[in-house]
């Protein structure tokens, strides 16, 4: 499956200086449509291609040049108006506003998953469609994912848990694609003293007659701006810790059209993200209504965290997937020592890591996204399932972004450290993704307590058993017998922590969660593997399964370091008995000159 480019030669455009831009970020990602093909229904999968490729074109042209243009000029508060009232108001360069355009209305990103009818699709988008637009979108515009996905997990909540009269007056505006009707939304929960310890927040809920007033600060409000927030506050009263914490819908203006009462005290100077206003709010008795039950709000903010959790690990996703472009790019059109770069070894080599880390991420992202709308159908199984995926995603995808961008930064050599080039935005966005919705510390003991609460481990490996005995190929079955011999050792693991999560534990946690998603990540790639197979003949899967498996799995001392071949560790897969070993020979050359042909 090779990358297409349209034909594009970036050393004869850009004169030794090339990169992806104007490519069609969908058209040229072959992996991206082979996994909706996977997926969906040939008949959603033609109606999807033609919007897919829309997006793909303007992700790849006009989203990528406002993104750049609106990370150069961020947002600047203005405190009062010319009258001396205040009015906190936040003032946004064009390039962002039509990215808001475009992202909100012209694709409906964020009402998709919602309604019927955006872009004439005749039903709600699945989550697994609506994160493949996200993907493309995310390739050129990180910043202003955030405010759309807690617009999009606002609107859940507030679905599933708010009174009727409220869900009346917000949704239709949270999820409208009308630019002049549309309100965007927010969820303001850090504190000063609290962090990722949210049970330590002090922000204080008043009754006053028969509604309720807030008073205290949040330290770190993303999309600041927000015509609505979701707050969490602790009603006057109420018992200590997270179980004292009660959800409140806070809007940006009363029913009467003023100001409700809280300060935009200043916005954040961010490494990155930053077109899009983060602030720090003082709440002076501001009017917020509450949300579903009193006593269980922090739980159901975290069902808003936890639909975040995946839409991170989907943007951090994308800019992996955008680093391999620019890597790739530039491999192919600079020259050095007499030849192209991607023909120099260690190049090549690092050209291949990010593709494997990419497509891996890929995989993860897009299944996790099929769990979810099996676990929205109401399927029991898949909500424990998607209990322990989202974290696992969080954790591991969003903190490798980090090291994937900077490799393709170092790729493109001083050029990458250029602000006028992608790289820099790229290694500065992708930091974001590791902290929010949960450090990678606090999302890797979020996976040992939904094995330990929730019995999410045993689900977890039932689901990996079940995918890796459905298969029918030949080779791809023995190579699944490897991948269930290497997950042994994580039942034991599951069993232990069901019984006590201890310290022992909690110091191995994110060893656990790493390895639970390599683990998963090769299942998911054996699966992809027999389906290609099975379809065109294809090995590139299987070939990609190998080299993952044998540099994230495979045990270092099975593997000499100098050892990149893959006969060795592979003889209980390619040792076929009566099969001609020239047999075998032929396919490994068929495997390498498949993924060669999407390097060079």
């Amino acid at each position: 499956m090779k990358e297409k480019f349209n034909g594009l030669k970036p050393e004869a455009k850009l004169g030794g200086m090339p990169e992806p831009r104007g490519l069609n970020f969908y058209d040229n990602d072959s992996n991206l449509d082979f996994l909706i093909r996977f997926y969906v229904s040939q008949e959603e999968y033609k109606r999807a291609l033609p919007l897919l490729s829309n997006l793909g074109a303007v992700a790849g042209g006009e989203l990528d040049d406002l993104s750049r243009e609106a990370d150069r000029h961020p947002p600047e508060l203005n405190h009062f108006n010319k009258y001396g009232e205040r009015v906190d108001h936040v003032n946004y360069h064009p390039a962002y506003q039509q990215m808001e355009e475009i992202g909100y209305s012209q694709f409906g990103l964020v009402a998709m998953s919602h309604q019927p009818g955006v872009m004439g699709w005749p039903t709600r988008f699945s989550r697994l469609l609506k994160y493949s637009f996200w993907y493309l979108f995310a390739q050129s515009e990180f910043g202003l994912c955030c405010p759309m996905s807690m617009t999009d997990s606002a609107a859940r909540v507030i679905d599933q848990f708010a009174a009727p009269e409220i869900k009346k007056s917000f949704l239709p505006r949270l999820t409208s694609t009308d630019m002049s009707q549309l309100w965007t939304a927010a969820q303001f929960m850090t504190e000063k003293q609290g962090g990722s310890d949210v049970g330590e927040n002090t922000l204080v809920a008043k009754k006053a007659g028969d509604q309720w007033e807030l008073w205290g600060d949040k330290w770190f409000c993303s999309n600041v701006s927000a015509d609505v927030a979701l707050v969490l506050a602790r009603p006057e009263g109420a018992g200590k810790g997270t179980k004292g914490l009660a959800m409140f819908l806070v809007p940006n203006k009363l029913e009467n059209g003023e100001r409700n009462r809280y300060r935009i005290n200043r916005l954040k100077d961010k490494l990155g993200t930053k077109d899009m206003a983060s602030g720090e709010v003082s709440f002076e008795g501001a009017k917020g209504y509450v949300i579903g039950n009193i006593d269980n709000g922090f739980k159901q903010m975290m069902s808003m965290v936890n639909s975040s959790r995946l839409s991170n690990a989907v943007r951090s996703a994308a800019m992996m997937r955008r680093s391999y472009l620019e890597a790739l790019f530039t491999a192919r059109g600079r020259k050095a020592f007499g030849h192209a770069l991607v023909q120099l070894p260690l190049m090549r080599e690092n050209i291949f890591e990010i593709l494997l880390d990419t497509e891996a991420a890929a995989s993860m992202i897009f299944y996790t996204a099929d769990v979810f709308d099996k676990s929205d159908s109401g399927n029991e199984e898949y909500k424990v399932i998607l209990r322990i995926l989202t974290p696992l995603l969080k954790g591991y995808i969003c903190k490798r972004a980090r090291y994937i961008t900077a490799e393709a930064m170092e790729i493109r050599g001083g050029n990458g450290y250029i602000e006028e080039w992608v790289n820099p935005k790229l290694v500065r966005d992708a930091h974001l993704g590791s902290i929010w919705e949960g450090t990678t510390n606090i999302v890797a003991l979020d996976v040992l307590r939904a094995i330990n609460k929730d019995h999410a481990g045993n689900a977890f490996m039932k689901d990996f058993e079940k995918r890796l005995s459905g298969l029918n190929n030949v080779f791809v079955r023995r190579a699944a017998k490897l991948c269930l011999m290497k997950a042994e050792k994580l039942q034991k693991q599951f069993d232990s922590i069901a019984l006590e999560q201890t310290l022992e534990h909690e110091i191995s946690a994110k060893r656990v969660m790493n390895y639970m998603y390599h683990i998963c990540a090769s299942s998911l790639l054996l699966q992809e593997a027999d389906y290609q197979i099975s379809k065109n003949g294809g090995y590139r899967k299987l070939f990609v399964f190998m080299h993952y498996f044998q540099r994230y799995v495979q045990s270092s001392t099975e593997t000499s370091i100098f050892d990149r071949s893959l006969d060795k560790w592979l003889e209980p897969i390619i040792d076929w008995g009566d099969i001609p070993s020239g047999a075998v020979n032929e396919l490994l050359d068929e495997l390498e000159t498949c993924i060669l042909k999407s390097c060079v």
